[in-house]
């Protein structure tokens, strides 16, 4: 894993105006307050997503996003709870099981695609709920 990689991708992140950052105790990146199209539905507007770093990253393609446990986006969301329950800043997360290089058509190109890149696939899995 390549910890300069990945600060290369949150400080692009960063550039666009988007709060995410590196983790390396629990091996994971949050994103914070990504929007969502909960609003409608009396779900939240915005949610905190962490996503674990694969071994072997950056050939790894990345995969899940974990939720606040407790959110009421679980459930509404794609995916179903799976894996670990992980602590970031003081808060629980519930990886649920979205794979959008496996499930979406998305295809994992490590010269191109990273964390600057999966927050778009956050960003979808996250307004387009049930």
């Amino acid at each position: 894993m390549s910890v300069e990689r990945i600060n290369v991708e949150l400080a692009l992140l960063q550039e666009g105006g988007i709060d995410a950052e590196y983790f390396p105790d629990q091996n994971a990146v949050l994103y914070r307050s990504v929007p969502t199209a909960g609003a409608p539905l009396n779900l939240p507007a915005a949610s905190h997503v962490a996503v674990p770093i694969p071994g072997g990253y950056p050939a790894s393609a990345i995969d899940l996003g974990g939720l606040p446990v407790g959110s009421p986006l679980i459930g509404r969301a794609k995916g179903q709870p799976n894996g670990p329950v992980i602590t970031i800043a003081g808060q629980q997360y519930q990886y649920i099981s979205y794979h959008p290089y496996q499930n979406e058509g998305g295809v994992w190109d490590p010269s191109k695609h990273g964390f600057h890149t999966y927050y778009g696939w956050v960003l979808t899995w996250l307004n387009f709920l049930k």
